[in-house]
């Protein structure tokens, strides 16, 4: 039986092969949200191509509102929006948590972060070339982490070394990670012996759930 420790877990993806995914299912993940990041984007671009006194500052809003509404998306996907709400988790810490997970890189958070800045000068006009930057860093940050939600991996099947397998399920509506192995009966049928399920209230959670999100590796 595969070890379920997080470092064998680790070190099993690691020394992966092709042949250690034997299956996978990925599938669109919906948000339950009215809007969702490309909205604001197409709202800001709008805002761009307009001439009016404040369309700059609308612009630099709805560019926040598309980064922001992106990292809710994630984490819902990823089985954390509930929690995140219920602690009031705000954007740094948000961000902190998907770049812990593998999700964004520190390069990326710190162009993310220095585009939102731009919004602490409230009182200032920003300048056309900024927030033109602004809306491409926004963007390519939304294209980045599309696969995430748009093709999102939900369940994984391995094999390690001896041939002993795992199955790997994130149920993100029921925010946890279920890890079984299969178990064939006399007559063939296949059932599931979970092994661990981890919640996402668990101390434990984020490190089980970047060990899931590198298995995106394996997927290809």
């Amino acid at each position: 039986m595969i070890d379920i420790n997080i470092e064998a877990l680790k070190t099993l993806v690691r020394d992966s092969t092709e042949e250690t995914m034997d299956a996978w299912h990925s599938n669109y993940i919906k948000v339950p949200f009215d809007f969702n990041p490309k909205d604001f984007l197409a709202f800001a671009k709008c805002d761009l191509s307009c001439e009016y006194s404040h369309s700059l500052i609308n612009a630099l809003s709805n560019i926040k509102r598309a980064i922001d509404c992106q990292l809710d998306s994630l984490l819902y996907g990823f089985g954390l929006l509930q929690i995140s709400r219920a602690k009031r988790w705000d954007f740094p810490y948000k961000s902190k948590v998907l770049t812990k997970i593998g999700v964004i890189s520190p390069r990326i958070l710190r162009k993310i972060n220095q585009k939102r800045n731009l919004l602490e000068h409230e009182y200032t006009k920003p300048e056309a070339g900024q927030v033109e930057d602004a809306f491409d860093v926004a963007n390519l940050f939304i294209l980045y982490t599309d696969k995430f939600i748009s093709n999102a991996l939900l369940e994984c099947d391995l094999f390690d070394k001896d041939r002993n397998d795992l199955s790997a399920k994130l149920l993100y509506e029921q925010n946890k990670i279920i890890l079984s192995c299969r178990e064939w009966e006399n007559k063939g049928d296949v059932t599931h012996k979970v092994l661990k399920e981890v919640n996402a209230s668990s101390e434990e959670y984020l490190d089980y759930l970047s060990w899931f999100i590198s298995l995106y590796t394996l997927r290809g």
